[in-house]
């Protein structure tokens, strides 16, 4: 691993380190997130520890479908649904490290 990769990752840890939870989710629970993205941005999402079901992308319904990374396009929406199944501190993020860097990211907490 060069010197780089490592102060990146420390970097990062440092960053998730100090995140606070801004959501706040119950065991056995399911949960609908939806996105709209009002940019020409593509953003690779991505749930931790968990795996969701995508229940519609661009205006189109979809079921069975299950994923832990899928591509929002520009101006697109999707939803997807997960169960809350794997306690403990779950990270969800856009996987392109700049949004990232700029707060595209959210931690959820199990009560």
């Amino acid at each position: 691993m060069s010197a780089y990769a490592i102060l990146h990752l420390a970097r990062r840890m440092t960053l998730l380190a100090s995140m606070k939870p801004l959501y706040t989710v119950h065991q056995g629970r399911r949960y609908r997130l939806i996105f709209r993205n009002a940019s020409d941005d593509i953003h690779p999402l991505h749930l931790h520890r968990h795996s969701f079901e995508l229940a519609s992308i661009a205006g189109k319904p979809t079921s069975g479908v299950i994923k832990d990374v899928v591509m929002l396009g520009g101006f697109q929406e999707l939803a997807f649904d997960f169960v809350a199944d794997n306690p403990g501190l779950t990270l969800f993020h856009c996987h392109q490290q700049l949004h990232m860097d700029f707060g595209f990211m959210a931690l959820f907490k199990y009560a």
